[in-house]
């Protein structure tokens, strides 16, 4: 049976993707921290790479697997903060003023 849940937490940090022994596999995993312990947890590439650097506040779906008895991000749910500021997904860049308009 898979349990899922939310869980707030601050990854502190992403580890190198490592190879499986027979090189056609990458697992991904980020440093996290939550109540003063941290661990390292798996996650998809997708989740990897949507991560910002630095220290991410994030909310993550994740998954306790009772039949192999593992614990995993299943999907990420939104990044909340950066380095202690909230997180904005950038805006695209304003309009160009044209010479008509800035005249008036």
């Amino acid at each position: 049976m898979k349990l899922y849940s939310e869980t707030k937490i601050t990854v502190v940090g992403k580890a190198e993707p490592t190879l499986s022994q027979d090189g056609r596999t990458k697992y991904y995993r980020v440093a996290v921290m939550q109540n003063g312990q941290a661990t390292n947890l798996s996650v998809t590439e997708e989740i990897y790479d949507s991560i910002p650097d630095g220290l991410v506040e994030v909310v993550l779906v994740t998954a306790f697997d009772d039949k192999y008895g593992s614990f995993k991000a299943d999907r990420l749910e939104r990044v909340l903060s950066v380095n202690g500021r909230p997180f904005e997904k950038s805006a695209p860049a304003p309009a160009a003023a044209t010479p008509e308009k800035a005249a008036k």
